[in-house]
């Protein structure tokens, strides 16, 4: 009974299937794929990382199961030699050392096969926690933008950082407590029913009452547990947003509002935070205190059996010791149990990561040889449409053209024409709503995003630069390609040159978080140099260059035009200056294409393209 009533709670939400955290709805337009699988029940989640250890774990469960037998074992040779002492056993005082003999050799040898148990404990649960991590930054690097545009990033940061030590705590010092419980409360309950039955059953009344009380408190706990997590992702993501537009939240002098922003949620935080402890306080001790009501009772009920002569002295002390070998499992099962339900809440919390499926094509690979002729035939986009979850309008409509190999095409249009959705459509970072994007009479639908990007390099208006060098920003990304240029090569060509001559450290100097250290042109320029490092299939600009001045402009152009080693070229922009010397240009207005030719028959046939040049020649080539 006490076995059962020490399980169930734990069995019953590890069997419990959990309902799945679906995504929002509009999701399933841009990534079909990114839904919540079937989910399984917590302990068929947690098994396939267990059962990774689970030889480390049975060793682990021997040495604790030979820790308690030694223990157990303890008592039962202090009765003996008390019993002998008092002349109330029939053996002699020559067996009185071999009773001591044993009780000091079990208690120097637990020593060292307690520490190993919890090594083979600690460990696994340190490599899971590890196993998980790493799964974890691989799917949310897997998922596409559907997900991370309803996901905030402090939330994830918080899942993956600080949700992820319930799960570590669950594997390791949990699981080592609820063995250690289990054996114990199999193996000193039997002994102690050895000396005398019924003072066994009634020193168990205070256990009963006590798991009554466990059970509602943890029961609390775990709910608090859950909203605290949640307060601390919404801390987390708040941090996250305030640090990111610090720039105008200085600008606009509002920094008590952010303040006050962050306070709110650190005060909630707080609150929950001290909530939890309360419960933990108040329910911990009952169980801590148990094992002292029980020796009460044992003292009581044993002294009159001892005086009724039905025990020896020797047994009730080694009874009293057998009590005393329960206050440990006593102490851990409150422990277990407040660490179990924040271990449970901890798994379903960082499956809202793992148990979202990916798009089953990006986990295939074309062999070296396909990835190598990829592109050979060209791009071709054949009436595709997009639009955006929720928007009556859609940014593309019955876009149809090709980029054959060799081509370099420009795409002009006003802001909001559709040019940056086109852009990430092409690279799959959206995905398209009708039609079909064709490279080398393949569906891109049916190529992995790692293939296709391999052959579709992408540069953005708006680069993420890392904390780190100049250096190791233009190397990130790099396949260590044959050809890639020198370093100082690549900075003259995208004019980088004497600026970072003039840095402190030059290449080596850290341009901080997403490149706050510099200017908004040099952050262009800097993810334009990883484009120049290495050749490529089809290089698309987006708006690289508008952040630039008029003359550095021409230069880069020149660049790109004539020393960029790449086997097409789509330039993406609003000025017309920098595409007039493409092969074609394409005008996007609306989400339509509704003029097409170069420069020079633009100029003639289609009013915007006209207008728009007419407006950047007498502003001096800059656009509002």
């Amino acid at each position: 009974m006490l076995l059962f009533a020490v399980l169930l709670p734990p069995l019953t939400d590890l069997l419990t299937v959990t309902k799945p955290t679906h995504l929002h709805p509009s999701e399933s337009n841009s990534e079909p794929y990114s839904q919540a699988a079937p989910r399984k029940s917590n302990l068929g989640f947690l098994a396939r990382y267990i059962g990774a250890h689970k030889f480390t774990y049975a060793s682990g469960v021997a040495f604790i199961f030979l820790t308690n037998l030694l223990q157990v074992s303890i008592p039962q040779h202090i009765g003996f030699s008390i019993d002998i002492l008092a002349g109330k056993s029939e053996e002699s005082f020559a067996d009185l050392n071999y009773h001591i003999f044993l009780i000091i050799a079990f208690a120097l040898a637990i020593v060292p096969i307690r520490i190993v148990s919890r090594i083979l404990f600690f460990n696994p649960g340190r490599a899971i926690e590890k196993t998980i991590k790493d799964q974890a930054f691989k799917k949310i690097s897997k998922l596409q933008k559907a997900f991370h545009d309803t996901h905030e990033t402090g939330t994830l940061i918080s899942i993956v950082n600080n949700d992820i030590n319930g799960v570590r705590s669950l594997c390791g010092i949990i699981f080592l407590h609820f063995f250690n419980v289990f054996i114990a409360l199999s193996l000193t309950p039997y002994y102690m029913w050895k000396i005398s039955a019924p003072l066994t059953a009634y020193s168990f009344i205070p256990v009963v009452i006590t798991f009554f009380i466990a059970h509602k408190a943890t029961d609390f706990i775990r709910r608090q547990t859950r909203k605290r997590m949640g307060d601390l992702q919404a801390l987390s993501t708040e941090t996250i947003a305030t640090l990111s537009g610090l720039d105008v939240i200085k600008s606009n002098q509002v920094q008590d509002w952010a303040k006050d922003n962050i306070a709110n949620k650190d005060q909630a935080l707080r609150q929950r935070s001290i909530g939890l402890l309360k419960a933990q306080t108040l329910a911990l001790p009952v169980i801590d205190y148990t094992d002292k009501v029980m020796k009460l009772l044992i003292l009581a009920l044993g002294g009159y059996y001892l005086l009724q002569q039905e025990l020896s002295i020797g047994e009730l002390t080694a009874f009293l010791s057998y009590a005393t070998l329960l206050a440990i499992p006593f102490i851990a099962m409150g422990r277990a149990f407040s660490g179990y339900r924040i271990g449970m809440a901890s798994v379903d919390s960082i499956r809202r990561i793992l148990d979202l499926s990916t798009n089953p094509t990006d986990e295939l690979r074309l062999n070296a040889e396909q990835k190598q002729a990829l592109f050979s035939q060209g791009l071709e986009f054949r009436n595709v449409s997009f639009s955006y979850p929720g928007e009556p309008q859609q940014a593309l409509s019955g876009i149809s053209f090709k980029i054959s190999p060799g081509e370099k095409v420009g795409i002009l249009g006003p802001v909001g024409s559709g040019k940056t959705t086109l852009v990430n459509c092409i690279n799959r970072y959206l995905e398209i709503d009708s039609g079909q994007i064709i490279i080398d009479d393949k569906d891109t639908k049916n190529l992995s995003r790692h293939d296709l990007r391999s052959a579709v390099r992408t540069v953005t208006q708006e680069p993420f630069l890392f904390s780190a060098s100049v250096k190791d920003n233009i190397y990130f990304g790099s396949d260590n390609h044959a050809q890639q240029l020198s370093l100082e090569e690549t900075l003259y060509r995208c004019n980088l040159d004497r600026e970072v001559a003039e840095f402190p450290e030059n290449e080596q100097t850290l341009v901080g978080e997403k490149g706050i250290m510099l200017s908004g042109g040099q952050k262009q320029r800097l993810s334009l140099a990883r484009a120049f490092l290495s050749p490529c299939k089809l290089l698309v600009l987006d708006n690289v260059l508008s952040a630039v001045d008029n003359q550095t402009e021409r230069f880069l152009m020149q660049q790109i035009l004539y020393k960029l080693r790449a086997t097409s070229l789509l330039i993406v922009s609003h000025r017309a200056s920098v595409l007039e010397q493409l092969d074609r240009i394409m005008v996007l207005d609306g989400g339509r294409i509704i003029a097409e030719g170069k420069h020079n028959e633009l100029i003639e046939n289609c009013a915007l393209y006209r207008e728009t040049w007419q407006i950047q020649q007498h502003s001096g080539g800059l656009t509002s």
